[in-house]
């Protein structure tokens, strides 16, 4: 079975790469912007190929031969449409597997809260991505992950060097799902597997959680006990995320994730409405102290 991820640079990319080598009956081709950024494990794997090319231009996608395909939305940093690029993102995967004809199954990783069309920030571009997705293939999968268990990674520099952390997860006690990005890799290579096994509908939607949900005292135990001292964990009040994001990315990116993150704190639209377009829930094995002691000893 012949596999595309596109692209393959994002740790999800890369998560799912690995779990699909990890199956004989499987060849990858990943897509790269730049070959330099291809792991030097996947480079001498005898059944990966690297493959330049970029999901904003429709003339380097050629996913001829391949029967399934996994299609992440890049994330932006920059000041552009977040929507609208997703849109166009998701418009050329969709005319390259169209174009191809031998593609069975289209796996997209997506988010928790992805079926809401406005009030999630960032998670909009993953609905404008679903909404072009949704019958792009014979089979479509969309994985609606929860919260990133990585996303803690912003804080080990901090950690290392004066001994406390930010959190934006209020209150301290405020259980979310997570999920760990080797999990995500694990979920969507199975998925891409299983390619031609009957689905209940197109698009099947389920989300992927972590075995349980997390607290930011959960992650204030799970670094001190990576870092083998007591930690300072500092809050950020709701009232207080434009001026955090404010300070790291442009304008626009910042209000994008200031209102993500709000949706899922009391009184956002997944706090107030969580409820899943389909009831299926998919879980992760691995816990968020495993990925913290990962993340603070890289």
């Amino acid at each position: 079975m012949q596999i595309t991820v596109v692209p393959a640079s994002p740790k999800t990319g890369a998560a799912t790469v690995r779990s699909l080598l990890a199956d004989p009956s499987a060849t990858v081709k990943g897509y790269y912007r730049d070959l330099n950024k291809v792991p030097a494990e996947f480079k001498a794997h005898p059944r990966f190929e690297a493959v330049k090319g970029d999901v904003e231009d429709a003339a380097t996608l050629d996913f001829a031969g391949s029967d399934a395909v996994l299609v992440i939305t890049p994330p932006l940093y920059e000041e552009k449409d977040i929507v609208a690029h997703a849109h166009l993102v998701a418009e050329n995967v969709k005319a390259a597997v169209k174009k191809a004809g031998s593609v069975k199954r289209l796996v997209y990783l997506s988010s928790v809260g992805a079926q809401y069309d406005r009030g999630t920030g960032e998670i909009l571009s993953n609905h404008a991505a679903e909404t072009v997705l949704h019958d792009a293939a014979p089979e479509v999968v969309f994985v609606r992950c929860a919260y990133f268990m990585e996303n803690w990674a912003m804080n080990v520099e901090t950690i290392k060097e004066a001994g406390f952390f930010f959190t934006t997860l209020t209150p301290l006690d405020y259980a979310l799902p997570m999920i760990a990005v080797q999990d995500i890799g694990a979920t969507c290579a199975a998925e891409l597997l299983a390619t031609g096994t009957p689905l209940p509908a197109r698009p099947h939607i389920f989300e992927l959680h972590g075995p349980r949900a997390y607290t930011s005292v959960d992650a204030q135990k799970g670094f001190e006990a990576a870092a083998g001292r007591s930690l300072e964990m500092r809050p950020i009040p709701k009232e207080g995320l434009g001026e955090f994001y404010g300070a790291v990315f442009p304008p626009q990116v910042a209000a994008a994730f200031v209102e993500m993150n709000a949706s899922y704190l009391e009184g956002g639209i997944l706090y107030e409405d969580p409820r899943p377009t389909a009831g299926e829930k998919k879980y992760g094995k691995t816990e968020l102290a495993e990925v913290l002691k990962e993340l603070y000893g890289a």
